[in-house]
């Protein structure tokens, strides 16, 4: 029997920005949906699962907040949990201050479980609001708040696991690149030329064709495909990814498994379902190949009740059921 564990709690469903009305393309709705596929799936493949409710502990000094404080500057962490305010929000939101904890302790817990010392360590371990990948140390971003992803590289890199993140959202992982480039975590993003955030060290303005922008002396690797490139594009990708992420050979993989790549998103990429399964697949051969686990968060997907729950549950089906 393969192990899973999955951190989700309606807790998560109060996540409202915009008019906090649900018709946010972020809508939480899309990670619960996620997880009842998983319930409903799982067990006829033989995947053994665990889903447990995310935890924070919002007390001055808390564990918790040491971890924020370990990826974040205190005047940020200050102004979200303080003041319930970020440029994510308009005005004063302490709800949506509590959850952007919540979501961060989601990963929190996973990464505790898979670092245990025994036999109930998962292989897998999903947070469907989880890879919030543009906050940077200082401030929010891209629907961001707190970096979970860049904490998690850092805490098994403390424990001595060499590890990788490996990220195909749409848009490019550049608060996990941000914070992490002075360490030895290797961070590749597969993301749309020219697209948010656009930076000059994850893409390159007016550049034809599909390419890869990289510092190997601080490990980031980005590539950049154009709009309409499809599976094509996404397969030359991901094999190039994968190949390169051998050279790390690592005992983690962190995966930020975006879907807003899918044909059926407005940013034009056109992967297919099937597309995704193909990467998926491909980073259970990588895990496969080096015994490493593998630590999976939605990220971004604008179809927030039909193609990203889909593409999220399907994704981790894939993984976990190869591992």
């Amino acid at each position: 029997m393969k192990k899973l564990q999955i951190s989700y709690s309606d807790a998560y469903l109060d996540w409202k920005l915009g008019g906090g009305d649900g018709s946010h393309p972020t809508d939480p709705i899309r990670a619960k949906l996620a997880v009842e596929i998983l319930e409903q799936e799982l067990p006829s493949l033989g995947v053994e699962f665990e889903v447990t409710a995310p935890k924070f502990d919002l007390s001055s000094g808390s564990e918790d907040i040491k971890r924020l404080l370990q990826v974040h500057s205190s005047a940020h962490v200050e102004e979200v949990l303080d003041r319930g305010t970020s440029g994510e929000w308009n005005g004063v939101s302490r709800s949506n201050a509590r959850t952007a904890a919540l979501m961060f302790g989601g990963t929190v817990g996973l990464v505790d479980k898979m670092l245990a010392e025994d036999d109930s360590a998962p292989r897998v371990a999903f947070n469907p609001q989880g890879a919030k990948h543009h906050a940077h140390r200082d401030y929010s971003s891209g629907f961001c708040v707190f970096n979970d992803m860049a904490w998690a590289a850092l805490e098994f890199s403390a424990a001595g696991k060499k590890v990788v993140y490996i990220d195909w959202d749409v848009h490019a992982g550049d608060g996990v690149q941000a914070i992490l480039e002075d360490s030895n975590v290797a961070t590749f993003s597969i993301h749309g030329h020219g697209i948010f955030p656009n930076l000059k060290y994850t893409s390159t303005r007016g550049e034809t064709g599909n390419y890869l922008l990289m510092n190997a002396e601080k490990n980031w690797y980005n590539y950049n495909l154009q709009l309409g490139s499809g599976d094509l594009g996404f397969e030359w990708a991901v094999d190039s990814v994968i190949s390169k992420a051998m050279e790390y050979e690592p005992d983690v993989i962190l995966l930020a498994t975006g879907a807003d790549g899918h044909a059926s998103d407005h940013w034009g990429m056109n992967y297919t379902l099937g597309g995704y399964t193909m990467a998926a697949n491909k980073v259970a051969e990588l895990a496969l190949k080096f015994d490493a686990s593998v630590l999976i968060g939605g990220a971004g997907g604008y179809q927030p009740h039909t193609w990203t729950p889909r593409i999220w549950a399907d994704v981790v089906k894939t993984i976990a059921t190869a591992l």
